[in-house]
């Protein structure tokens, strides 16, 4: 049975600093939600409308809904009356199933090549038409859609390396629930507060603490961001340095699986990255 690869990702809905006053004071969790409920459509270029649809609910916080193209086509067809070949005009309709969790902006983002030729291209596409939503522009939100990048190279080599001398961390304003209290929330406050979108904090030393370092790292990449640290791995040997970067974690399940279990595996694989 074929197997189906899930990316994850994390939306995040970024509120102005200076909040307008008609502003419901609306959740990332709401703001989500209700586009999801709006079914956004969108016409990317000339011939290729971009649809969210199919939204279904497994759990009362979770759930899936597919997001796709259609664009028109020539079909080649056998017509059995004139017993000749013709092209006909046709609409083409390819999509694909995402996974998410509201309360976390959690997505799962399936792989289908005929939808697009990468998950980047859909995750891009979902947020547009996120950014399209009513409420959205309405309270001057900004969307983002970004990879939730594997954590566990980088960590092995804090783990296994000498000493840590820099460690940089990126962040976004503002960030999910489950953010670290020591680093993303604290940091993304003071980004949202100057107007910022994003941001980095560099820190450097003889022997930086590899706990923390791996803590913030792990946080940093769950929330959509990106981390960086020179290490020396060798005595007498110059720092390396070594990122959190490249593609986002995958999950592939077995076509056999049930909606519920593609949702559970999909989030087990979202805690192996926050853990």
């Amino acid at each position: 049975m074929r197997t189906t690869e899930y990316h994850l990702y994390r939306i995040k809905f970024i509120k102005p600093a200076q909040v307008a006053l008609f502003d419901p004071g609306i959740t990332p969790r709401e703001l989500f939600e209700l586009g999801l409920a709006a079914r956004p459509s969108l016409e990317i270029k000339y011939k290729n409308t971009w649809h969210i649809g199919n939204v279904e609910y497994l759990t009362d916080d979770a759930g899936r809904f597919a997001v796709g193209r259609i664009t028109r086509t020539t079909v080649e067809k056998f017509d059995e009356n004139s017993k000749n070949f013709q092209e006909v005009a046709d609409d083409s309709g390819p999509y694909t199933f995402v996974y998410f969790d509201a309360a976390l902006g959690l997505l799962g983002i399936g792989r289908k090549a005929r939808v697009a030729n990468d998950v980047a291209s859909i995750a891009q596409k979902i947020e547009k038409l996120m950014q399209a939503t009513p409420l959205v522009i309405e309270n001057e939100i900004h969307v983002k859609v970004d990879k939730i990048r594997d954590p566990r190279s980088f960590v092995q080599k804090i783990n296994s390396c000498i000493s840590v001398k820099k460690f940089k961390a990126n962040f976004t304003g503002p960030n999910p629930i489950d953010a670290d209290e020591l680093f993303q929330k604290p940091m993304s406050y003071f980004c949202q507060q100057i107007d910022g979108e994003q941001g980095s904090v560099a820190v450097s030393g003889s022997a930086l603490n590899p706990e923390a370092v791996i803590a913030i790292a792990k946080s940093t990449a769950a929330t959509g961001n990106m981390a960086s640290a020179a290490i020396q791995e060798e005595r007498g040997k110059a720092p390396v340095t070594v990122s959190i970067r490249g593609d986002a974690r995958k999950v592939a399940v077995e076509g056999v699986a049930t909606k519920e279990s593609t949702l559970d595996q999909i989030r087990r694989a979202y805690a192996e990255v926050r853990e």
